[in-house]
């Protein structure tokens, strides 16, 4: 990956297309001698009092060339370039050939006045080109003054080091006599000469605090859904992650214990029941924590027959546990809760735990009441086949008649990540409109797990420098951890799979579904092979609030692209 400067994109950029061309500048492969610089100031400009370049990218043994970048619908009429916004109004823009062209002389004469003329740096090659992220220009478009291998358009994207390889070749045929080929030193000292040891990337740790004051407020949508809830005794909820699902059940749930209800909480995840044990404990449920746990503990505080040895607990949980509970209920006349809440409930829509659902509660599943929050179509990793047409047609069959709402406002995830899952998922996701975007999302590319390791160890380190507290970071894998990278980590990184105080956790994605972290680095991601390997990426991404890392092999890598098709 190529060396960007700033690291990360400042919040306060206002184009889209500078954007997205900044993060395909990032995630290109195999340049990590290559640097990229973004808005770049000119002093000393030919035509203006401050001009600026977009992008500056240096490339060892390539050149140095400006990119210059426009966004939207691109239009040219009679020797004017204009674009043409959503509304289909249409904006005069600047001559991005003329602003390109400048800046690379600007660029040369500044370089030449900086170092001495009987050093190769003094005369590099530079030349520059134009970059339309939105347009589709190659074949649809020519002037005189831009050659077609000066022109990046949106299916360039895709390629970046393939289009810059290209506009190299090109300024390179053209090159004088006196201009040489900068090869990694005389870049070296072009790139201090342009950002001298200046970095001006966003702390991170202030980035982490906006984006988490901005989540802290329910939005319309949600308040609107909470409000629907209290008037309806059984609601089927459905929402994508980080739409709020959690918060508002456990707002529910409150509610309904404060008004004297015997008000059971469950989910199927361990981890997540730790936490909503967590966050009720003073609120009066009756109970509250995983369901199998609790038919667990029902039977042996209730039952006669010992349960014995389990080889298969998965199997048990699913197959036999749910009716040795049904039966120990039943026999010894346990009562009945007045309601309950159900939170991931796409993990326990099988008719044998729907069965148990029906049992314990008072009237019923058709008569009682209830409240299921589901994201059944991306987060369902345990029963892929039920997808939510599948569930209402399970309750349907049932007799069961509900309200039905749908939370669509992902309040939980930055707006970099979001865009990012919505890049490699083809999702169109709705979000507030917040001033802080967040850090931009990180993927680092691995051969063999000792070369995973060694980035993953930088990744933790930088943060730690950084002033990030241990447990505000979460590495999560599709692996236990002795299958995973992590087992290989020195003992020196602050690293637990308990929860401990002052490290960093660790758990399987599986294990951390429905829950969050401020930092999460996402492990272990060889290949996308089933939908199982798809889901689980798409829950691990939506773990993250604020930052996201991403480790993958190069053979993912390549398949990132195949997603949207697979997922189809």
């Amino acid at each position: 990956m190529a060396k960007m400067i700033p690291s990360r994109i400042p919040s306060d950029t206002k184009s889209s297309a500078e954007k997205k061309l900044f993060y395909k500048l990032q995630d290109m492969e195999d340049t990590d001698d290559w640097t990229v610089l973004h808005s770049v100031g000119i002093a000393n400009h030919p035509t203006q009092s401050q001009g600026e370049a977009d992008f500056v990218v240096v490339i060892p043994n390539g050149g140095i060339f400006v990119l210059e970048v426009k966004g939207g619908r691109i239009l040219y009429h009679h020797g004017k370039w204009e674009s043409k916004d959503r509304n289909g109004d249409i904006h005069p823009v600047k001559d991005p050939v003329n602003e390109a062209n400048e800046a690379m002389h600007a660029f040369a004469d500044y370089i030449q006045k900086k170092i001495p003329p009987i050093e190769s740096a003094s005369h590099a090659l530079f030349g520059f080109g134009t970059a339309f992220p939105d347009s589709e220009m190659h074949g649809a478009f020519s002037i005189p003054d831009l050659d077609d291998a000066q022109i990046a358009d949106c299916n360039d994207l895709h390629d970046m080091k393939h289009y810059l390889l290209g506009l190299a070749k090109f300024w390179k045929s053209r090159k004088a006599s006196v201009v040489e080929i900068p090869d990694a030193s005389d870049c070296r000292k072009i790139v201090q000469l342009l950002r001298p040891e200046f970095d001006a990337r966003v702390s991170l740790r202030h980035q982490i605090k906006s984006v988490e004051r901005q989540s802290i407020t329910l939005t319309e949508n949600q308040q609107d859904i909470f409000e629907g809830l209290r008037d309806n005794e059984r609601c089927l909820v459905r929402g994508g992650a980080g739409t709020g699902k959690t918060l508002i059940a456990i707002n529910l749930a409150r509610e309904l214990a404060a008004d004297g209800k015997k008000v059971a909480f469950f989910c199927y995840n361990r981890q997540l029941a730790s936490y909503l044990e967590k966050n009720t404990t003073e609120d009066g449920l009756c109970c509250c924590g995983s369901l199998t746990d609790y038919m667990f503990e029902t039977l042996q505080k209730n039952a006669s027959a010992d349960i014995g040895a389990i080889e298969n607990k998965d199997q048990f949980c699913r197959e036999i546990l749910p009716n040795r509970f049904e039966e120990c209920f039943i026999e010894n006349e346990l009562e009945q809760f007045d309601c309950l809440i159900i939170d991931e409930a796409q993990d326990l829509m099988t008719d044998p735990y729907l069965e148990v659902l029906d049992l314990i509660l008072k009237d019923g599943l058709a008569e009682g009441s209830w409240y299921f929050f589901m994201d059944a179509e991306r987060q369902n990793i345990f029963h892929s086949g039920l997808s939510y047409e599948v569930i209402k047609q399970m309750l349907k069959d049932r007799k069961v008649f509900y309200a039905r709402f749908e939370l669509k406002d992902n309040c939980r995830n930055s707006v970099s990540i979001i865009r990012e899952l919505d890049d490699l998922f083809g999702t169109n996701t709705r979000y507030p409109d917040v001033e802080e975007k967040g850090a931009p999302v990180v993927k680092k590319l691995y051969k063999k797990d000792k070369d995973q390791a060694e980035k993953l160890t930088a990744i933790i380190r930088e943060l730690l420098e950084d002033g990030i507290k241990p447990e505000m970071i979460t590495i999560i894998s599709p692996h236990r951890y002795e299958n995973s990278v992590v087992s290989q980590l020195s003992p020196e990184i602050p690293l637990s799979v308990d929860h401990d105080p002052g490290k960093i956790f660790f758990s399987s994605i599986d294990s951390f579904k429905g829950l969050e972290n401020s930092i999460i680095i996402i492990v272990d991601i060889f290949d996308f092979r089933a939908e199982r390997d798809i889901a689980r990426l798409y829950i691990g991404m939506t773990r993250a609030r604020s930052a996201l890392y991403i480790l993958l092999s190069e053979t993912a890598n390549r398949n990132l692209g195949k997603l949207k098709g697979l997922q189809a």
